[in-house]
């Protein structure tokens, strides 16, 4: 079902992904992983039917982030200059926030995998 709490979750990533893809931080490794990541939030969403299959692109998706998120962060420690963390410290947070809104949709899918399941112990 499209309207569940997890279809929010993973629009707010791909919505958070897709703005960070048009402001782009850097790179062209930086604006795949955006991309991915906004991609694989839509695909997901439309995957309602499979749960699972839900559950493991948006796995793929945390760790899209984690890499985003390391290459951020090995970025901003290689610069220099005091106003290197406070410039770009906004990059950090984007995949940081993706994560966190991926690992509660996760959840909530979970929790309706289990709902099913209970509800078909009891047919």
């Amino acid at each position: 079902m499209i309207q569940r709490i997890q279809t929010i979750y993973m629009l707010i990533v791909s919505l958070i992904s897709g703005v960070a893809l048009f402001f782009s931080f850097g790179d062209w490794p930086s604006l795949l992983l955006f991309g991915l990541s906004a991609l694989l939030a839509i695909i997901s969403i439309f995957a309602f039917k499979n749960r699972q299959n839900q559950f493991v692109l948006n796995r793929f998706n945390i760790l899209s982030n984690l890499i985003l998120l390391g290459v951020f962060s090995w970025r901003t420690l290689q610069s220099s200059g005091e106003n290197s963390f406070s410039e770009k410290g906004v990059q950090l947070v984007v995949p940081f926030i993706s994560i966190v809104f991926l690992f509660l949709a996760n959840r909530a899918i979970r929790r309706d995998e289990e709902l099913v399941k209970s509800a078909d112990r009891l047919r």
